[in-house]
């Protein structure tokens, strides 16, 4: 393995003064700077010399071509670029080199400067460029000791449906496997691409889109104690157009309705998505012990029919509780704060919303969203949010909701194919 994909290294002209990082493949100066705890200097002096590549101990061919791109000066360390192994970009740089500017296939030589982790705010913002196949970080940020941090505020868009197929993630604390892993739309409570715009609440929302490209808005509180990474990456395709806004606060205090969380509180993503059979449970969340509070949950569902729409919520704390546990709704759209297959159509409300659909008469797609702002649900001995693809009836009352097994079917669900974001804090 060549040398510069396993060496990072910084030198230190003086005490607090400017120091040069490289940074990791695909990463921005403003992000190789933040995961320092540094500011990114938006200019790079090299006197016109491959010297500072040496300095830094990278082994590189130099490439004499004056500056020519915003992720200079930089070592291309993909194989399957023509550049490959060089050293770019290092003569005649100009005096100001955007802080944001990252290619997939390079890392960058970042000039970085005073320490930052004690701003009471933090963020940054990616215009027009490029998402890839490559997991890229966009920004990095670390609190000064005795702080913790709360990243609050994502704001993205790129044109048609290129954000279908999107995923962002948050590494907190030092993860190696990011806790938060989303697809902008599911995290706004939007299955399919739907981009109906516009519209939002205080959470989230969507601003443009209509067939041109969404603009998601999501205002989730996601607390770390030391550090952050946000990264995007698309699972399909390198695409232009690309803009993306991520910002964040120091000591913020979380409110959630009436509950307060406190500083050491971590909001957990727990995902599910697979073919379920009729009658099959589908775990929402899932914390084995502990306190914490369940925040918000979002279901996206490609059924047969409507059938599916039986089914029931339950919750159990402890996990261990039996059967049927707290029964939470009557049925799924009773759930997202409607009635009788949502027969007013689509909403989309501060609670609760119900943002797609489309069927036939064999077919149908389905989502909807919901809060627990209004009606917390915390708990201090874990917990566990369970969905049921359709539900069952007792034979002999015709109650539904609390008959396991052994009782007759509300309608004829089908097998589904679901898709469940569960977000918990826990603490």
């Amino acid at each position: 393995m060549a040398a510069w994909f396993v060496f990072v290294a910084l030198i230190a002209t003086a005490a607090a003064a400017p120091q040069y990082i490289f940074g990791l493949q695909g990463e921005s100066c403003a992000a190789t700077c933040g995961r320092q705890g540094l500011s990114c200097i938006p200019s790079v002096p090299t006197n016109n010399s491959a010297d500072i590549f040496k300095k830094l101990g990278i082994s590189c061919k130099a490439n004499p071509m004056a500056w020519w791109a915003e992720d200079q000066p930089s070592v291309v360390v993909d194989p399957a670029d023509p550049n490959y192994g060089e050293c770019l970009g290092y003569m005649n740089v100009p005096s100001n080199v955007l802080c944001q500017g990252a290619f997939h296939s390079v890392r960058r030589v970042c000039y970085c400067g005073e320490s930052v982790t004690g701003l009471p705010f933090f963020g940054t913002g990616y215009s027009g460029g490029m998402i890839t196949t490559n997991e890229t970080t966009i920004f990095a940020h670390v609190v000064e000791p005795g702080s913790y941090g709360v990243m609050d505020h994502l704001w993205t868009t790129l044109p048609a449906h290129g954000l279908d197929n999107a995923i962002f993630r948050y590494y907190l604390d030092g993860e190696t496997t990011a806790s938060i892993e989303f697809r902008p739309g599911l995290a706004c409570g939007v299955g399919f691409g739907d981009d109906t715009a516009p519209w939002g609440i205080k959470w989230f929302g969507v601003g443009a889109g209509n067939g041109q490209g969404p603009a998601y808005t999501f205002n989730f509180n996601i607390p770390f104690q030391r550090s952050v990474r946000f990264t995007v990456q698309h699972t399909t395709s390198n695409l232009g157009g690309f803009y993306v806004i991520v910002r964040g606060m120091k000591n913020k205090r979380i409110q959630i309705g009436d509950v307060t969380l406190p500083s050491n509180a971590r909001l957990q993503l727990q995902k599910f998505e697979g073919t379920v059979d009729p009658m099959e449970f589908v775990t929402v969340t899932n914390v084995t012990k502990g306190a914490g509070m369940h925040f918000m949950s979002t279901l996206a569902v490609t059924s047969g029919n409507l059938n599916f729409l039986e089914g029931c919520y339950r919750a159990y704390t402890p996990p261990s509780t039996t059967f049927p546990g707290i029964v939470l709704s009557t049925g799924t759209e009773d759930y997202f704060d409607s009635a009788w297959y949502f027969n007013a159509g689509e909403f989309r409300l501060p609670v609760s919303g119900f943002t797609h659909l489309k069927s036939n008469s064999s077919y149908v797609e389905w989502s909807a969203y919901r809060f627990h702002e209004m009606d917390p649900l915390t708990f201090t001995d874990g917990f566990q949010f369970v969905w049921r693809n359709g539900d069952m009836l007792d034979k002999h009352t015709g109650l539904k909701c609390y008959t396991q097994s052994d009782g007759a079917p509300a309608g004829a669900p089908t097998r589904s194919h679901v898709i469940s974001y569960g977000w918990v804090y826990t603490w």
